[in-house]
């Protein structure tokens, strides 16, 4: 069942100005409407968390989702980038290293819920995976410390983590991870907008 409301569209309106009237992601309204023209007279169907399902997952397109430029960078203090996804040392390596001091703050990159929270994993010591919309995964690894737990609602900009060491690591770094279900996909693809 949908949950939101149809609008009708006035003269000077945009997804931007609507995104910002009604406090939905302007991606949102885009993917809910996709393939509509905006237009003075036109109805959009403006998906929000209300009504009888209290949710939007039905409209989320992951791809949309993906290509929407609102992500946060997942370590605020430092935007270096010591090794991108791709081959590495002859193996394949499904995330993007950023270089940071022990103790700075890691973010949560978009609004999500905790689905892992702990150190059992091997080689990425602490670590911490985020769902998000549409079957993306957000993975935050070698942390000195976690701030979550399993099942928590975290959300865009939330410290989660501090930069550490634990793992397999030759020093301080955020090993970080975008995964659609099980498909490790190039971070850098999706957060470069948001390194300026």
């Amino acid at each position: 069942m949908k949950s939101g409301h149809y609008i009708q569209v006035r003269d000077g309106e945009t997804y931007k100005s609507l995104a910002k009237t009604y406090k939905v992601p302007e991606w949102e309204i885009r993917a809910a409407n996709k393939g509509r023209r905006i237009a003075s007279g036109s109805w959009l169907f403006l998906p929000m968390r209300k009504g009888i399902m209290g949710r939007t997952q039905s409209f989320y397109d992951p791809e949309a989702y993906l290509q929407s430029g609102e992500f946060f960078w997942p370590v605020p203090s430092s935007k270096k980038v010591s090794s991108h996804f791709g081959k590495r040392w002859g193996r394949k390596h499904e995330g993007m290293d950023i270089p940071a001091p022990v103790g700075a703050n890691i973010v949560s990159i978009a609004e999500g819920v905790v689905v892992y929270s702990g150190n059992d994993l091997g080689g990425y010591g602490n670590l911490t995976v985020i769902s998000h919309p549409g079957g993306i995964f957000s993975v935050y690894a070698h942390a000195k410390k976690n701030y979550t737990r399993k099942g928590q609602k975290v959300h865009k900009g939330q410290v989660i983590a501090k930069v550490g060491m634990t793992g397999r690591t030759t020093g301080p770094h955020l090993h970080f991870e975008i995964r659609q279900n099980s498909r490790a996909l190039d971070p850098w693809r999706f957060l470069a907008s948001s390194r300026k």
